[in-house]
């Protein structure tokens, strides 16, 4: 048991290196054998089962208020399947697909102090990812991120929507560490390898996750420049700057990212800008049709049953799986219920409200990347969803929250 305690850093960060593992042997399976509980959900929940038993039995920690309350809501949401639902699989995959995030956030936090998290972990973690998805790009050879219609490729990997949130997340703290690594070479080879990928995917939130990462780095290093009076320094950022606009202006229309675009505005005929303000069309070209996803579940929401109401609509409706909002905090409302929204947001609004009381640290360029993974963290989850929702990306999350505390 000692060993396991003494081995805990370890068997984390091992888990963060082969994520990328996983998930690599979970797509072959879907897209090579069609198997449909993947191979991911299995080494995750097992993962989560290690660390819940090892954080009840071999730390000691008090939990078992979480867990319990967790459990009530559990033998709830079974009644409710039971009652309305003829697809337990579906309903209870999805419940723990769900609630792994809070389930392991509140036992990792418990441990935090005697952990040893090194966000160099994450780094390497990242690389893995990119290289997955860069080389079999060279090779004309992988797995398209769309099956119809829009281009893009996603390497040996199968979910665009999880790599991609895995992807933003991980970019502020990808510029901190080449900005601190100041290695030229290193950094030109990284970017342009991290560029290629997240405009070849053809989703628009990894460049999105770096247009405000950089836009965050630009206030950053203005800040420094103007307050050490570095004026020489200012000039060159605001030169390199510009060279780097003009650059990816000329770039971006020979991507998969850019196609898609004017693949999804022939479709929608926009033929002005003003177009684009037609509530239909935005919602279309913005939110991929989210908004109407919302509608749809809210109505089937408020027409559901008291004990819906209090423990969630679940995941098929009229034994037919239902369209998910891919908005992460509606999902778990409606899905979940009032019940399940507190139980999940409880330990990670009071983690987030624990991360902001340290003030002292604000300007520490790491940690003020790390701030701004976490905005992306919250943004992200709002308007595309995956992110707090997905086990792939969730243990990434906690790696950043855990290693702020």
């Amino acid at each position: 048991m000692s060993a396991i305690k003494n081995k805990m850093s370890s068997i984390i960060n091992c888990f963060i290196l082969l994520s990328p593992i996983v998930d690599l042997i979970t797509s072959i399976g879907i897209h090579t054998f069609n198997i449909n509980i993947t191979f991911g959900i299995i080494i995750r929940m097992l993962f989560l089962l290690f660390i819940l038993f090892s954080t009840t039995f071999i730390y000691k920690k008090n939990n078992i208020k979480y867990y319990l309350i967790f459990l009530i809501y559990l033998i709830l949401y079974l009644i409710a399947t039971m009652l309305y639902s003829n697809s337990y699989l579906s309903e209870i995959q999805g419940l723990f697909r769900v609630f792994y995030f809070p389930l392991l956030l509140v036992s990792i936090n418990s441990i935090k102090d005697e952990l040893k998290l090194n966000k160099k972990y994450l780094i390497y973690m990242l690389y893995l990812y990119l290289v997955l998805i860069f080389i079999p790009l060279l090779f004309h050879i992988g797995f398209k991120s769309y099956e119809v219609t829009k281009v893009g490729t996603l390497g040996f990997f199968s979910s665009a929507n999880e790599i991609g949130g895995i992807i933003s997340i991980l970019t502020p703290i990808l510029i901190y560490y080449l900005y601190e690594k100041k290695n030229l070479l290193l950094t030109i080879i990284i970017s342009a390898i991290y560029l290629i990928v997240i405009l070849s995917i053809g989703t628009k939130t990894p460049l999105l996750a770096l247009l405000i990462t950089l836009l965050a780095f630009v206030i950053y290093l203005i800040h420094g420049f103007i307050k050490n009076k570095e004026k020489n320094k200012l000039l060159i950022t605001s030169i390199i700057i510009v060279l780097g606009i003009i650059s990816i202006v000329l770039f971006v229309p020979k991507t998969n990212f850019y196609k898609n675009i004017k693949t999804h505005i022939d479709f929608l005929k926009i033929d002005e800008v003003s177009d684009v303000f037609d509530a239909r069309i935005f919602d279309h070209l913005i939110f991929s049709e989210r908004l109407k996803f919302l509608d749809n579940t809210k109505s089937i929401y408020d027409n559901s049953t008291a004990l819906e109401h209090i423990v969630g609509i679940g995941y098929i409706n009229e034994s037919k799986l239902s369209k998910n909002v891919e908005m992460d905090y509606f999902d778990i409302f409606y899905n979940h219920g009032i019940m399940g929204f507190i139980i999940f947001f409880i330990p990670y609004i009071m983690i987030l409200i624990n991360i902001f009381k340290k003030k002292d640290k604000l300007f520490d360029f790491e940690r003020y990347m790390s701030y701004i993974s976490i905005f992306l963290i919250v943004i992200l989850s709002l308007f595309t969803g995956h992110i707090i929702t997905a086990p792939s990306v969730s243990i990434v999350i906690i790696y950043i929250l855990i290693s702020l505390l």
